[in-house]
């Protein structure tokens, strides 16, 4: 690419005008939650959602995220940030647990998530099927209420993916609204 090229490609104009088309659509259809955008990092070249991911840099996609949630959410559509967090591969995804170290995780993994919210304040965010140092992340009390409530302090709807939530009654004294 060239250096204009690179600029267009990570500009947030951009990605702030792609989420304002999304709204309108939504808005069409009578869709009220626009399932994106997803922000894990692209860490393992079989991971099945690389396609929707940002980018493989928390920094970038932190920052694109936000200009992609308020293009979403300057049109009344809540925007839903998803997988928090590690879901980064998708081989046993239901079930293999993703280790990961407590600087590793909040320096790298969870973000692009904090910038977001941060900047953005998505008004969803969907948590990830695979446990996350071995406790299923809509069960995670560390993750959702110890970083996401208390660090972060997110006041949105935290919902599971589909099928993902396993223990109603754990995911909801941990954190979750909605399974």
């Amino acid at each position: 690419l060239s250096p204009a090229e690179k600029r267009e490609a990570y500009n947030k104009d951009i990605l702030y005008s792609i989420g304002k088309c999304l709204a309108l659509d939504a808005i069409e259809q009578n869709v009220d939650i626009v399932l994106a955008p997803g922000v894990n990092l692209k860490r393992h070249p079989f991971c099945g959602r690389n396609f929707e991911y940002l980018s493989e840099d928390s920094f970038l996609a932190g920052s694109l995220a936000s200009s992609y949630i308020k293009g979403i959410q300057d049109k009344g559509i809540s925007a839903c940030i998803k997988h928090f967090a590690c879901n980064n591969r998708e081989k046993d995804r239901f079930y293999q647990t993703s280790e990961v170290d407590v600087r590793a995780l909040n320096e790298e993994y969870l973000k692009a998530f904090r910038i977001a919210i941060n900047e953005a304040n998505p008004w969803t965010i969907m948590c990830s099927y695979n446990p996350v140092n071995g406790i299923y992340a809509s069960e995670n009390k560390y993750l959702l209420k110890d970083i996401l409530r208390d660090k972060y302090h997110y006041d949105g709807v935290v919902i599971s993916d589909w099928g993902a939530c396993r223990n109603r009654a754990i995911s909801l004294k941990n954190g979750l609204d909605l399974a």
